[in-house]
């Protein structure tokens, strides 16, 4: 699917407060030290509708720095088949692109990366030169901002190690409860199976018999399009693949 370029050239002239605040409490910023503010003076905000693939490694267009200040946002690759598998989960405050820019030489290195918008996003652009400016020119930036890329590439292989390794089933409620969102009173997933089946690398019909399991034991059910977690506790666990033990009361003889 060939990425959206509105997500390198939606401009605003000016920040809403919403981003604003997630830029005072963001990681970056408070590595960036007193140069941060900066950065604002060519950033943009941009807008990703829920599905939008932002940025497709190969298209033409050059990696993001950005911020995601609003909606729920994953970095996933792309094998030479087509599969896809999800990296990692980025909401409000996490930073998308560092990796790619500190490291520019994964790029074209066979290794093809993608960012989609899970929900509807918001996002504070970032000048890729303005920040190598800024931090280059400021050795005390350096520590901190390896502490957010080792973050960033830690959540990643903790996420990769978990769809290698454990059964789909926990694969599936893991990813359900990385996906989930509070609506009133009710904690809902909105993803489809096939979504579900592109975040861990498997195929929607494997993915619906583990979610028809999850569903039979009362974990989960399916309400008006969405899938709403019943149980989170036993859908933690299954996602541990570690359920807990059913009581079964001794038989008298």
């Amino acid at each position: 699917m060939q990425a959206d370029k509105t997500f390198k050239r939606t401009a605003a002239s000016h920040l809403s407060p919403m981003t604003e605040q997630v830029w005072i409490r963001c990681a970056l910023r408070t590595a960036l030290g007193s140069n941060a503010d900066a950065m604002l003076s060519d950033a943009r905000e941009a807008h990703g509708s829920a599905g939008e693939v932002i940025y497709e490694m190969g298209d033409g267009s050059d990696p993001p720095l950005a911020v995601v200040t609003q909606g729920l946002a994953r970095t996933y690759t792309i094998s030479p088949a087509g599969r896809q598998a999800t990296i990692r989960y980025a909401a409000a405050g996490d930073v998308i692109g560092l990796p790619l820019l500190l490291a520019p030489s994964i790029v074209g290195s066979g290794t093809a990366l993608a960012v989609q918008a899970l929900t509807k996003c918001t996002f504070l652009n970032l000048s890729p030169a303005h920040f190598r400016k800024i931090a280059s020119a400021d050795a005390r930036c350096m520590w901190p901002l390896f502490s957010e890329l080792a973050c960033s590439m830690m959540h990643s292989n903790n996420m990769l190690s978990h769809n290698v390794f454990q059964p789909v089933r926990a694969r599936v409620a893991r990813h359900m409860l990385d996906l989930s969102d509070k609506e009133g009173n009710l904690l809902v997933v909105h993803a489809s199976q096939q979504d579900i089946a592109d975040a861990i690398g498997s195929v929607r019909e494997v993915v619906s018999r583990a979610i028809i399991s999850l569903r039979d034991e009362g974990i989960i059910r399916r309400s008006d399009g969405v899938y709403v977690i019943c149980d989170p506790t036993r859908l933690h666990e299954a996602a541990l693949d570690n359920p807990t033990p059913q009581f079964v009361p001794h038989r008298v003889v």
